[in-house]
C-alpha cells in the first residue's frame, strides 16, 4: 500500500509538472552576441521542462541543432542559401575595429549591417506557410531580443504576450514603448560614453546625441520596419505599437554597471545571467599561469568577433607586453608579431571567465564588451580598457566611474603608454579595492541574474501577461504626456487674472483721476 501511494505521489507530481510546462517561441536573430544573449535563457527554459521552439534560418538550422539540442526549430528560407547576414558579421567587426575610415565610411557600415537585418527579418515575415503555422499552434509567450529583429511584429501577429530582452537601444525605442522619464541632465545617453556626471558642455553633448540617435530611429529604423510590417503582416502593425505591448523589459545592466535612474515596474535587471561556473584551466594553462610567482597573468582578449588586427598594432601591443614582469596570456589568431616577448602567450581561444576568476590573474586588458566587462565586475578585475566600437565606450565610462578601469585610444595609443596603463592599474592598489567592492555588490544578490530572468517569464506565462505593469504613459497624446494642456490652462487662467486685475486697477485709476478733476472744478 505504502509502496502504491509512493507511486501514485510521484505520478501526480510528473503530471502537475507537464501541466505548468508552456510553450514558448523565440522569435530574434539567431546570429551574433543578441542570439547568444536569449539562446542562454532559452537552454535553461528548456531543462525546466518548457518547450521551447525557435524560429531560426533554414540553413542554420543543423549548426543550431548541434549546439543548442534542447531546443526545438521552425525554419524559413532556402536551406541551400544562407543570407547575406551571416556573412557580413563576420567580415564587419574587424572593418569596422580598426578602421581608420572617416565617419561616413562608418555609417554606411551600419547602413549595410541595418539592411542585411531587415531583409532576414523580411524572409521570415513573408514566409505564409510558417505564419499559418504559427497561427494554429498554441504558444503561450514569445521571447525575443529587442533590437533588429521582428519579434515584436510576431508577438502582436499571434496576439501573444512578450518578453524582451536587451542591453541597449541606442535609438531610444524601448524609452518611447515604457513610457519611462529620461532626464538627460544626469542620464547618460547610450553611445555618447559619457557618465551620469556631467560638466555642461558633456549635457550639451548628451542632449544632442539623444536627440540625434532618437530622430535617426524614428525617421529610419522605425519607418523601415513599419514597411516591412506593411508589405508583409498588414498596415495595422507598427513597431512602436508592438513594442508597447512589452510585458517585461529584462535589462543587461544593474545599478553597479549602470547609473541610478528612472526604471518602470516591467523593466528588470538581470545583468550577469551569461555567468557561467568556474573551472578548472586546462593542465598546460595552469603550469604557464603558475610560471608567472608573485607577479601574476595580465590576460588580453579583443572579443571573439576580432580574429586579428592590423600587424602594426598587434607589434606595438606586443611591444609593450614584452617589458612587463607579468605573463600574458593573449587571444590572438595572427602571425605573431615580431615584439612578442618570452612572457606572452598567444592563444586562438582562451577560458576567459576561467582566467578572470584565477587568483594569479592580475589584470585584464579588453575592448570592453559587455560580457568581458560584467566578468571582470564579477571577478573584481581591474580593467585597462581599449574600447573599439558599439557600446565599448559607454561600458569603460562605468567601469572609469566605478574607479576600477583606465582608457586608451587603441587608435591613437603608444607601446609606452599602453605599458604605463598596465603598469599603474597593476600597482596601484585602489583599482583592485575599487573591483573587489564591485564584485562584493554583484555577488550579494538574493536571487542569480538567470534565476530572476525565468521567474520573470514564467510569471508572464502563469498570468497570460502583464499588462497591469505596462505604464499609462503610452497611450498618452505628447501634450498631455508633458502637461501642454494643463499649462495652456494655467497660463490662460494667470493671463485672464492678470488681465482682469489690470482693467480694475485702470478702472479704479481712471475714477480717481475723474474725481480729482472734478474736485478741481468745483474749488475753482
Amino acid at each position: 500500500m505504502s509502496t502504491g501511494f509512493h507511486l501514485f505521489l510521484a505520478v501526480a507530481a510528473i503530471l502537475a509538472h507537464r501541466v505548468q510546462a508552456a510553450d514558448i517561441l523565440v522569435a530574434t536573430v539567431t546570429y551574433g552576441s543578441p542570439w547568444m544573449d536569449v539562446a542562454k535563457i532559452a537552454e535553461v527554459l528548456a531543462s525546466r521542462g518548457h518547450v521551447v521552439t525557435v524560429l531560426a534560418h533554414a540553413s542554420q538550422k543543423s549548426d543550431l541543432m548541434r549546439k543548442w539540442p534542447t531546443l526545438q526549430y521552425d525554419t524559413f528560407g532556402d536551406p541551400e542559401k544562407p543570407p547575406p547576414i551571416k556573412e557580413f558579421i563576420k567580415t564587419l567587426p574587424q572593418k569596422m575595429a580598426f578602421s581608420s575610415s572617416g565617419t561616413l565610411d562608418l555609417l554606411s557600415f551600419g547602413n549595410t549591417l541595418s539592411s542585411a537585418l531587415l531583409g532576414l527579418n523580411e524572409e521570415m515575415l513573408s514566409d505564409n506557410k510558417l505564419l499559418t503555422k504559427l497561427k494554429n499552434s498554441h504558444y503561450d509567450v514569445v521571447l525575443t531580443y529587442a533590437g533588429p529583429s521582428s519579434g515584436p511584429f510576431v508577438a502582436q501577429y499571434l496576439d501573444l504576450p512578450l518578453v524582451c530582452t536587451m542591453r541597449s537601444m541606442p535609438t531610444g525605442q524601448d524609452i518611447r514603448a515604457t513610457g519611462v522619464p529620461n532626464p538627460l541632465a544626469y542620464v547618460p545617453t547610450v553611445m555618447s560614453g559619457l557618465s551620469d556626471r556631467m560638466t555642461f558642455l558633456q549635457r550639451v553633448k548628451n542632449v544632442l546625441v539623444y536627440f540625434a540617435f532618437s530622430t535617426m530611429g524614428q525617421l529610419i529604423f522605425d519607418k523601415s520596419y513599419n514597411d516591412l510590417a506593411k508589405r508583409t503582416i498588414g498596415d495595422n502593425f507598427t513597431l512602436s505599437a508592438a513594442l508597447a505591448r512589452t510585458d517585461v523589459w529584462l535589462y543587461q545592466s544593474d545599478l553597479m554597471f549602470d547609473f541610478p535612474k528612472p526604471m518602470m515596474p516591467n523593466m528588470v535587471s538581470i545583468a550577469g545571467h551569461l555567468a557561467e561556473d568556474v573551472k578548472p584551466l586546462s593542465e598546460e594553462m595552469e603550469k604557464f599561469v603558475q610560471s608567472s610567482g608573485d607577479d601574476g597573468v595580465v590576460l588580453v582578449t579583443f572579443g571573439s568577433m576580432i580574429a586579428a588586427m592590423p600587424a602594426e598594432k598587434a607589434d606595438m601591443l606586443a611591444a609593450a607586453f614584452a617589458r612587463l614582469p607579468q605573463k600574458v596570456v593573449w587571444r590572438y589568431a595572427g602571425t605573431p608579431p615580431p615584439s612578442l616577448g618570452s612572457n606572452t602567450k598567444t592563444m586562438e581561444w582562451l577560458p576567459q571567465n576561467d582566467l578572470l576568476a584565477h587568483p594569479k590573474t592580475k589584470a585584464f586588458v579588453s575592448h570592453c564588451g559587455y560580457n568581458g566587462v560584467a566578468e571582470a565586475m564579477y571577478h573584481g578585475m581591474p580593467l585597462v580598457g581599449m574600447p573599439l566600437m558599439s557600446d565599448a565606450h559607454d561600458n569603460i565610462a562605468r567601469m572609469m566611474a566605478r574607479g576600477m578601469a583606465v582608457s586608451l585610444d587603441i587608435h591613437a595609443v603608444t607601446s609606452e603608454e599602453v605599458y604605463q596603463a598596465i603598469t599603474s592599474v597593476i600597482s596601484d592598489s585602489r583599482y583592485k579595492e575599487k573591483a573587489d567592492q564591485v564584485s562584493t555588490h554583484l555577488r550579494d544578490q538574493p536571487q542569480s541574474p538567470m534565476e530572476r530572468a525565468v521567474w520573470w517569464i514564467e510569471h508572464v506565462i502563469k498570468h497570460g501577461g502583464l499588462s497591469h505593469l505596462r505604464s499609462r504613459a503610452i497611450e498618452l497624446p505628447f501634450y498631455q504626456y508633458y502637461l501642454l494642456d494643463v499649462i495652456a490652462m494655467v497660463v490662460a487662467v494667470m493671463a485672464a487674472i492678470l488681465l482682469s486685475c489690470w482693467k480694475c486697477c485702470s478702472f479704479a485709476c481712471g475714477m480717481c483721476k475723474r474725481g480729482n478733476t472734478d474736485t478741481k472744478k468745483k474749488t475753482n
